[in-house]
């Protein structure tokens, strides 16, 4: 619980390919083979829809702060690089895969993946103020985490 609010809070392997997954399953026409982009409003933005956000004290929190528990989320060792276009199950195999190739602890193995660290409430309020987060302030954010971070999937 250290870490909510933390710009370097990652989600567990665990909670991946368990808790994010199955909450995906239970919805209508979701499945593991669902793209990132498709379960963005649905799971990663509904998850943080009640709670208010650690850094801005708005509602609406990242995905990664409304969840709770050191099996679930804690500091990120790893940073994924992938796009939106991904499916959710190929994700969290490789993860899996990750984990145990390098014998990891997939409760202990957390990874910042930016659509579950980075808060989507304020991309979509920035959105539909017509606003684009400039690229120098996108480069300075995801650099400072790379560095920060240290390793990239």
């Amino acid at each position: 619980a250290m870490s909510v609010g933390d710009e370097k809070r990652g989600v567990s392997v665990h909670h991946f390919c368990n808790g994010f997954l199955h909450a995906i399953s239970k919805l209508p026409g979701l499945s593991r083979e669902s793209k990132v982009y498709e379960v963005e409003e649905k799971v990663i933005r509904a998850q943080g829809a009640n709670k208010i956000c650690p850094q801005t004290h708005k509602l609406g929190s990242s995905y990664v702060d409304a969840i709770e528990g050191d099996d679930e989320a804690g500091l990120a060792s790893y940073m994924l690089s992938y796009t939106w276009g991904y499916k959710v199950g190929d994700i969290a195999d490789c993860l899996m895969i990750f984990c145990k190739a390098n014998n990891l602890d997939p409760k202990r193995t957390y990874i910042w993946i930016c659509c579950l660290c980075v808060n989507q409430h304020r991309v979509k309020e920035m959105q539909a103020r017509g606003e684009t987060v400039p690229f120098s302030e996108f480069q300075k954010t995801f650099g400072g985490r790379v560095k920060e971070i240290g390793k990239i999937l």
